[in-house]
Order: C-alpha cells, then structure tokens, then sequence
C-alpha cells in the first residue's frame, strides 16, 4: 500500500560548463521551472572568497584546551546547585 505513495526520485544530470568543475543539475521542464523573472535588467555576479579568507583566524591558535581540574570544577558545581538548589527551595532545614 505505501508503494503507491512514493515521491518520484528527482532526475539529477552531471553537468560541465566547457572545462570547468562538473556539477550536478536538475533538469525541469519550462512549465515547472520556478525561475524569478525582473522587470529591469540584473546583473550576475558569482562570489569567490580571496585566498586569504579561507585561512583560520588567529584568535583560534590562542584557544586553551579545557583541562580535566576545570571540567571536574564545573561538573562539581553542576551537582552542588542541582542538589542544594531544590533542597533550598522547598524549605529545608539542618536541625
């Protein structure tokens, strides 16, 4: 029964333009193509990132590693408000 209801898988077509990277496209008819169309003239420009742009930041090379004092520190003070914070809450008393 789920047979009849299944999505017709999309028509993907490995593409080149002359000799640049390939690329995947779909091809689709004139009536179901969904392209924006302008009332003036657009100009189309393609973005391309500068070498210098795809090196990693500074600030990432002066990160320090959490070590195993601060992770226990935190997991410490994670157990000590879970505990007594509810504890604090509904009225508790030490006598």
């Amino acid at each position: 029964m789920s047979e009849n209801f299944k999505v017709p898988e999309p028509e993907w077509i490995l593409d080149q333009n002359g000799n640049g990277p390939m690329f995947w496209r779909r091809d689709i008819s004139e009536e179901q193509s969904s392209r924006v169309k302008f009332k003036h003239d657009v100009e189309i420009k393609e973005f391309h990132r500068n070498p210098h742009e795809l090196l990693e930041p500074l600030w990432t090379q002066e990160i320090q590693t959490p070590t195993a004092f601060t992770t226990s520190m935190a997991c410490i003070v994670c157990l000590t408000v879970s505990l007594v914070l509810p504890w604090y809450i509904l009225g508790g008393t030490l006598y």
